[in-house]
């Protein structure tokens, strides 16, 4: 009897899955592989200052580490999703979790000229979730803001990035003030393969709308030609307080 992992039947549907994992291993490392470029050139031209600028270098080569543990982390969370594994979860606080993803791409907002508004008010929610999984749900929304705003007028050129408990959950949204998705591609963005981007590789929101969905959460965005906001809600939090002793 023929072995099933050389049926003929089989062949097509493993492309497809090999395909779609390798393009989302491509997808996820590449911002995180951008910060430590552009983070170890700022390094670089920091010590070759007269004097060196020692303190400022440091900095940039934190993000390099954290961008690079960042990278190696996503790769192991996206074989976990290929392999359907559940989730890792652990106990982390939302706000810290948004500002490791916010260190990674301080230079990529440089780099284009964006603006960026934080209004980040939950210090004090903890999520019991995968956090490398939720960084790179992060990521991909706000990397998305920074593709939507790259052809847009000096006014328009920024984002704003906010955490709040919305009617009983813990709510993110990302919005920016690029043109907009129209109304025809609502449902087909959240495909794999589909991107509106002619160098896209169509797995971003593909693998954001996965990732929620297998937190329980719910993954939603409004849209016009004023921009467009993204949204993320976990009604499974706690709230931290301090022990008293």
């Amino acid at each position: 009897m023929a072995s099933l992992a050389h049926h003929p039947d089989l062949r097509p549907a493993r492309i497809n899955a090999l395909g779609e994992f390798a393009a989302s291993i491509a997808h996820e490392v590449k911002q995180p592989l951008a910060a430590v470029k552009l983070n170890a050139e700022a390094c670089m031209k920091l010590l070759e200052r007269d004097p060196p600028r020692i303190s400022e270098a440091c900095a940039a080569l934190r993000v390099v580490l954290l961008a690079s543990v960042a990278a190696g982390d996503m790769v192991r969370s996206l074989q976990s999703m290929a392999c359907q594994r559940a989730p890792l979860r652990t106990t982390f606080f939302l706000d810290d979790a948004v500002r490791d993803v916010l260190q990674l791409l301080r230079g990529e907002l440089r780099q284009h000229g964006l603006a960026l508004h934080e209004q980040l008010t939950l210090d004090s929610v903890q999520l019991q979730a995968d956090r490398v999984q939720l960084m790179q749900v992060m990521m991909n929304l706000l990397m998305n803001a920074i593709e939507a705003l790259k052809e847009v007028d000096a006014d328009r050129r920024a984002i704003t990035l906010r955490t709040a408990l919305v009617d009983g959950a813990a709510h993110i949204s990302v919005e920016d003030k690029g043109p907009g998705i129209p109304a025809a591609l609502t449902e087909r963005i959240y495909a794999p393969w589909f991107s509106t981007r002619p160098d896209g590789t169509g797995m971003g929101l593909a693998i954001c709308n996965s990732i929620v969905q297998a937190h329980g959460g719910r993954l939603w965005h409004t849209s016009d030609h004023h921009g467009t906001a993204f949204h993320l809600s976990f009604k499974e939090y706690t709230l931290w307080t301090p022990s008293r002793s």
